[in-house]
């Protein structure tokens, strides 16, 4: 089974849209993905900003990131904590601030990152995925 770690920009484009980023989250069963504990309270924090902009109401938004988050493995700190160091001076060096755990939770189950933001890109020891690159996996 292969693991990949989940991005916040990939959960807030599952909730902007019904396309095939929500579809390979929900629909992928030789995939286990995998995200820091912490990724819900960071989209639920812009949840009232995807409603107004997808034009939905929040309820749906709310409910589409309940299915959403089901799919994916929440992982504490304490699982990735070895990796920590290693992760900051990686973020730090690839100006990638404040991505320290997804580098982290990587490095530890040696997985890719599913991501749509270019700040993974720039971390050499880490391979960075688009949503393409697991389309052609599948």
């Amino acid at each position: 089974m292969r693991r990949i770690v989940v991005d916040a920009s990939v959960l807030l484009a599952a909730l902007f849209k019904d396309g095939s980023v929500r579809d390979i989250l929900l629909n992928t069963e030789d995939v286990t993905f995998f995200g820091p504990s912490y990724i819900a309270g960071e989209v639920e924090r812009h949840l009232s900003e995807v409603a107004e902009r997808a034009g939905l109401p929040r309820g749906t938004v709310e409910s589409v990131l309940a299915d959403v988050l089901s799919a994916i493995e929440l992982v504490p700190p304490g699982i990735y904590s070895f990796a920590l160091g290693e992760a900051r001076n990686l973020a730090a060096a690839a100006h990638a601030k404040g991505d320290e755990d997804y580098i982290a939770l990587a490095l530890a189950l040696e997985a890719p990152i599913w991501t749509l933001d270019n700040d993974f890109r720039r971390v050499p020891q880490i391979q960075a995925i688009a949503t393409g690159d697991i389309l052609r996996l599948l």
